[in-house]
């Protein structure tokens, strides 16, 4: 992406960091605090909220964003695991953060919902024609934000559905840029 000139948010689970096959503390800070990337909450352990107990899921959620203030991350937005959130906990979690991201992809239009974000997922198997003409879509309903999602890059498992050939994305890195579209992380973008 920064041979793009672009940025994004790199929403993380903490309990994951520096498994096998996954970035660790010193690449995602490096992200945030060199390349201008935002951090973002996302769980420790990637678990749906709505199948944990309500102290279980608070406990989490604050450890999850205190992992990124101890290694000097500023997480502003946040992710839904599964897209899921027990109205018990919404009003903690928008305590907690500006943005809240789901699962689910839908227009976006001014003013913006910051605490109810939408987002496509990237999945195993797309071509890049399947985001474009997502991006399409979004241009030609003159909506506000897109916000698109990738989990893993080049991973040839059955076990992930949602891994994206590194010249899949460059394709739809080089359609982006061809546009003339800014792409920011979600911090940056829902406050323009």
């Amino acid at each position: 992406m920064r041979e793009f000139g672009f940025r994004g948010t790199n929403f993380v689970n903490t309990n994951a960091i520096g498994l096998t096959n996954l970035m660790n503390w010193a690449q995602i800070t490096e992200l945030e605090l060199e390349y201008g990337w935002e951090t973002g909450g996302h769980t420790l352990n990637h678990e749906a909220l709505n199948q944990l107990d309500l102290e279980v899921a608070i406990a989490n959620i604050k450890q999850d964003k205190q992992n990124l203030y101890d290694h000097g991350l500023n997480p502003r937005s946040f992710a839904l695991p599964r897209g899921q959130c027990p109205i018990q906990l919404y009003d903690m979690l928008t305590g907690l953060y500006q943005n809240i991201r789901g699962s689910s992809d839908f227009a976006m239009h001014h003013p913006l919902n910051r605490k109810a974000l939408g987002y496509l997922a990237y999945q195993s198997g797309w071509s890049s024609d399947i985001v474009k003409r997502r991006i399409q879509r979004g241009i030609l309903n003159q909506e506000a934000l897109i916000i698109i999602g990738f989990h893993r890059f080049d991973t040839d498992s059955d076990e992930y559905a949602d891994s994206c050939p590194s010249p899949t994305f460059r394709e739809i890195l080089q359609y982006t840029k061809d546009l003339g579209l800014k792409v920011l992380p979600l911090a940056e973008a829902v406050s323009q």
